[in-house]
């Protein structure tokens, strides 16, 4: 068993060493092992008879996982008699460990992947105003984690790296704005050789835009209802310009720093309103399918998301997609990163 930058290895081998664990608050456990491959798997139909040792949550079949921090894990060994010589089997002793890792990427937060329910059957009238580009509503699974900016793109940060700020509100804590879907990927670009040179990525990594999946993963943060703080957008709760549940306008005129307004679930400012938010993809109209990881290219119209200081409450629906071709920039347009796999859209 290693544990090494916040990754859970279980090493052994497809006949030595089985590990349990139960999750915890709940009555489900199981018993795993290593296969021929060297990957765990768990074992159906195991027993619920054990001390049970518990851990955050079920570990997955792929390894290693990743342990988020301030988990606490309770760790069991199970040893098995071989078939010639039989006896009794026995647990170890357990260990348990409560992990804090320090922030490795600063600024950015870790969203575990999952699968969620993307698009939205919200009616065409108000408050919400749904539409079909939002249908159907199908599942999708983000198959990996991936760490996401804990804000957007702020004045200060695109000018220290990029030399220059396009935005129309000036003010180095206000997330930047007015520049186009090639120039929010070239400061991508530019952060991931920054970052690379530092020795601060790991392989297979890149900053770059989210992929619009990945966006709204982010954005609901678990919730299902058509905002992530609830089912109304309020003005209390976004920088947006009227809100249809409140009843009047918002007085919003311009961008406020970012991290106003308290953060989703997952820690994630500014979801809903200030800036909408460039995505990587280009525009699609949905199928009813299931879908791993989709990332559509190639098309002309490219994808933003989140609402802004100047539209309505129902344009900041967790599910509202906005296109517009890659070269537009508004003053009410900015965007932030993830860290994830890369990708290469057309």
């Amino acid at each position: 068993m290693v544990i090494s930058g916040g990754s859970l290895c279980l090493v052994g081998t497809s006949t030595a060493r089985m590990f349990r664990y139960n999750v915890a608050g709940t009555g489900a456990n199981s018993i795993g092992q290593f296969d021929g491959s060297g990957v765990f798997q768990n074992m159906a139909g195991t027993s619920n008879v054990g001390t049970g040792f518990d851990v955050p949550r079920l570990i997955p079949s792929v390894i290693p996982t990743l342990i988020m921090s301030g988990e606490t894990w309770h760790f069991q060994l199970w040893y098995h008699d071989s078939a010639s010589s039989v006896g009794s089997s026995n647990f170890s002793n357990g260990v348990s460990v409560t992990f804090n890792f320090p922030q490795p990427y600063p600024g950015m937060v870790l969203i575990p992947h999952g699968s969620f329910e993307m698009g939205s059957n919200a009616a065409s009238g108000p408050p919400y105003f749904g539409g079909s580009g939002n249908r159907p509503v199908h599942t999708v699974t983000i198959s990996r984690d991936f760490w996401m900016g804990q804000h957007e793109v702020t004045q200060a940060e695109y000018q220290a790296l990029m030399g220059w700020n396009p935005s129309h509100f000036q003010g180095l804590s206000l997330p930047v704005e007015n520049l186009n879907w090639d120039q929010a990927r070239a400061y991508c670009t530019a952060l991931t050789a920054q970052e690379a040179a530092l020795g601060n990525i790991p392989a297979g990594l890149e900053y770059r835009l989210p992929t619009e999946a990945e966006w709204e993963y982010a954005c609901r943060a678990g919730t299902t209802t058509e905002y992530n703080v609830g089912i109304s957008l309020l003005c209390t709760d976004a920088q947006i310009q009227f809100s249809h549940h409140g009843g009047g306008s918002c007085g919003a005129t311009t961008t406020i720093p970012v991290g106003s307004f308290p953060p989703n679930s997952f820690g994630l400012y500014d979801m809903h309103g200030n800036v909408s938010e460039w995505c990587l993809d280009s525009y699609e109209a949905y199928s009813p399918n299931p879908v791993t990881d989709p990332f559509v290219t190639g098309a002309f119209s490219k994808i933003f998301r989140g609402g802004n200081w100047a539209l309505e409450s129902n344009a900041s629906r967790s599910a509202t997609r906005g296109t517009v071709g890659p070269s537009g920039r508004f003053n009410s347009l900015g965007f932030r990163v993830v860290l994830g796999n890369t990708l290469v859209p057309q």
